[in-house]
């Protein structure tokens, strides 16, 4: 262990004096506060972008390699057979691909943007004082491609990521199969509307607020008119939800060179800010989680060479993917493509620990990442705009994953715009399959940005958002039907109707929060029985008095989990059907506030193994194994019992399951509060119990009074060196709620200065 820590010192980056780095054209200054942020100040947007990449990668050198490895079906190369499953996804979805057309696709800007980050990101390599830990323990040399289309391939896996359907498409026919297509709609009902004061933006300039004021996966968005806020400015928080990881999926630094002056969080392997701050404005984004994805059947001819499009054979493309494997022979895939999309061989089921399951039919996939990603240029047009219309017009430049974007700027104006492309399908809805040989499917454009749900200072003072359906009934077109239910945004709301003046304490305590709009919903459904037993009346007892607050030290919570997760078991009789089980509860929203409460209005269904005559009765046997679980779990004093004792979440780095590097590779390990329903996110993958796998990636909250001191947090701390205090420096901050505030100047005690000068 000694010998790891040593190596991983050497590798710690220089923080202060002067480097001299070939390729950079005039000299940059680079000011760390106490937690690592960097703020880089250039005489060029070149020199900013240079040196964006070189300090990037000096903090985060190992994640790159390894996401642009991810990206392009490389990984293999150095983690050997245990990654081809994952390097062959990679390549049959085309990420690589989709890479070399998007850079192709670029705009001369945005070319010179990338350029300039991958040659500062290739400086620091070639400068490097040693390799990370990573690399010296693994025993294979950093290498970043120069080929641009490799880093724009992690934009595509990103937006792999944050896309949807393909794979609800595939559990409606799973489920289809398994219980019945009558079942399918009762397993994944439509959502229900929602108030008008939790959709997020109406159609181009029809504002929602003449509709009637109702009180009142993904992230959290809101920002709120300054006549609603303790400082009478505008006040925006965000908090996006991604998977646990460690290093954390953001890279914060400010950035500052004439033509570009932004703060906030940026993709370790891309240049610019993509959420943050200007003088002049702020934003926030969450995930749209539209139906950008669509699934076709093919007919294949014999040996699959063509396929059937109207009455006519097409021929198949196909692209020779040879992936090199460490200690063994390259494995050759032979990728088919139809005028849709690639042929998927497998599905993937889970949220994290993915599982590579065959598909037992033709699938080609259509996905909108092949029209566009991200425009790099669209982060400095939005940082540079003077107006909310303005910033609306960079948003343009954000195809894919369509995002929800909130506005606020210190002249008072807050705004939201739904961005992304959204197939305007000849026939059906996108929800399942449908025929690939034949023209009455196919797409006919996508729906114009200008009609993209949109709002600008609304009367009620607020907009939020939190991966919910984002517009009402009346909205002509089909954004999807998978959206996350409203019940984060509508206790978001809750809370900003119930505060007067709302300030910034008041939004990261609000960011934190652990009450569960979707318990308090359903526990009075569970517990309207009268109990047959000790441990039943106790049960029940608990359950009556809760508020729905998933706090980490509730038991209450604890039991309303467990009992969830064996009324799901039951329900879905995954005693004889494990993979139906697994397929559909991972993600366990749709059950849990859709399905669920629609079930237990009615009789218990005849689809329902088990010849239960009643709801209570499946509930009695249901709650008796979540106590027993917990009592095996927990111990038999439930005076010990909390939901965070088997609600945990662990930033660990991947090196961390290597024996005896635990110690050094975990950075965090914390008790949470919370579910998938809670503002507070902290959902997790059913099928393999209740550790935290989706967990806020960065929370932020700025107030339009004082741009020049937001406050935020990272979930462990900036740097990707465990031998860094910065490797885990927020990690205590971040479990307990709390928010860290912007040093208060830019000579403020800790900072550290380097000076990059051209020479090397």
């Amino acid at each position: 262990m000694d010998e790891v820590r040593a190596a991983a010192e050497a590798a710690l980056p220089q923080v202060e004096g002067t480097i001299a780095v070939r390729g950079l054209r005039e000299p940059v200054e680079v000011r760390r506060d106490s937690w690592g942020v960097p703020s880089i100040f250039a005489a060029s947007l070149d020199d900013l972008w240079f040196a964006q990449g070189f300090v990037t990668a000096s903090e985060r050198l190992f994640q790159i390699d390894a996401a642009l490895r991810a990206a392009t079906g490389r990984l293999s190369e150095v983690f050997g057979d245990l990654t081809v499953p994952q390097d062959r996804f990679a390549r049959l979805v085309g990420f690589n691909r989709l890479g070399v057309q998007e850079a192709e696709r670029w705009n001369e800007r945005s070319l010179s943007m990338a350029t300039r980050f991958v040659g500062g990101a290739r400086a620091f390599v070639a400068s490097s004082p040693a390799p990370p830990v990573e690399h010296a323990l693994l025993a294979f040399a950093p290498e970043l491609p120069t080929d641009l289309g490799s880093w724009a391939a992690a934009l595509a896996f990103v937006a792999w990521g944050l896309s949807g359907n393909w794979d609800r498409e595939l559990l409606r026919v799973h489920l289809a199969e398994r219980f019945g297509q009558d079942v399918v709609g009762a397993l994944l009902p439509p959502s229900p509307s929602d108030p008008p004061n939790v959709l997020a933006g109406g159609l181009a300039g029809r504002l929602l607020d003449a509709l009637p004021h109702v009180g009142g996966q993904g992230s959290n968005a809101w920002v709120i008119a300054g006549s609603r806020t303790a400082s009478g400015k505008p006040l925006l928080a965000n908090d996006p939800h991604l998977l646990v990881q460690q290093p954390g999926a953001w890279f914060e630094l400010e950035l500052h060179a004439p033509g570009y002056d932004a703060r906030g969080v940026a993709f370790p392997f891309a240049p610019g800010i993509v959420i943050g701050a200007t003088p002049h404005h702020a934003w926030g984004i969450t995930n749209v989680s539209g139906d950008v994805q669509d699934l076709y059947e093919e007919r294949l001819n014999e040996d699959r060479s063509a396929a059937e499009f109207d009455g006519a054979w097409e021929p198949v493309g196909v692209h020779r993917e040879e992936i090199a494997v460490r200690g063994g022979d390259p494995v050759v895939v032979d990728v088919r493509e139809t005028r849709h999309g690639p042929l998927l061989e497998v599905e993937t089921v889970g949220v994290s620990n993915l599982e590579y399951v065959p598909l037992d039919r033709a699938y080609a996939l259509r996905w909108t990442a092949t029209e566009g990603l991200l425009e790099p240029s669209a982060l400095v047009d939005g940082a540079n705009a003077e107006s909310f219309e303005e910033f609306r017009e960079s948003l343009r430049g954000l195809s894919c994953p369509g995002q929800n974007v909130v506005y606020a700027d210190v002249n008072g104006t807050i705004g939201y715009q739904l961005t992304g492309l959204y197939p305007i399908r000849r026939n059906g809805d996108g929800t399942t399959p449908v025929p690939g040989w034949t023209s009455e499917h196919e797409w006919d454009g996508f729906v114009p940005f200008e009609e993209l749900p949109w709002s600008k200072n609304p009367d009620r003072g607020y907009l939020v958002t939190a991966n919910n359906r984002p517009h009402d009934d009346a909205y002509p077109h089909l954004i999807g039907h998978d959206f996350h239910t409203s019940h984060r945004a509508r206790r978001i709301v809750e809370v900003i109707e119930a505060t007067e003046k709302m300030s910034v304490d008041d939004a990261a305590n609000l960011q934190v929060d652990t009450v569960s709009a979707a318990a308090r919903e359903l526990v009075p459904r569970f517990t309207a029985f009268e109990p047959s037993s000790e441990e039943e009346r106790w049960a029940l007892e608990l359950l009556r008095a809760w508020k729905g607050d998933q706090r980490a030290d509730s038991a209450a919570a604890a039991v309303y989990n467990a009992w969830l997760s064996r009324i799901a078991w039951i329900v879905l009789d995954a005693e004889t059907n494990r993979a139906a089980h697994d397929r559909y509860f991972a993600r366990r929203e749709a059950f849990v506030c859709r399905a669920l409460p629609r079930l237990l209005e009615g009789d218990v269904p005849a689809w329902i193994a088990g010849g239960y005559s009643s709801w209570t009765e499946l509930l009695r046997v249901a709650l008796r194994e979540a106590l027993a679980f917990l009592e095996g779990d927990l111990g038999v004093d439930r005076a010990a019992w909390r939901w965070g004792a088997v609600h945990r979440v662990r930033f660990a780095h991947p090196l961390a399951r290597m024996p005896g590097l635990g110690a050094l590779f975990v950075a965090a390990e914390h008790e949470l509060g919370g579910d998938e329903q809670t503002v507070l996110q902290a959902s997790f993958d059913a099928r393999l119990g209740f550790d935290v796998v989706v967990a806020p990636s960065w929370r932020l909250v700025t107030d339009l009074s004082d741009l020049e001191h937001p406050r935020s947090v990272l979930p462990t701390g900036q740097s990707g060196n465990p031998a860094s205090p910065q490797w885990n420096d927020q990690a205590s901050l971040w479990v307990s709620g709390e928010l860290r505030p912007a040093p208060v100047s830019r000579d403020a005690g800790g900072m550290t200065t380097l000076r990059l000068e051209p020479g090397g």
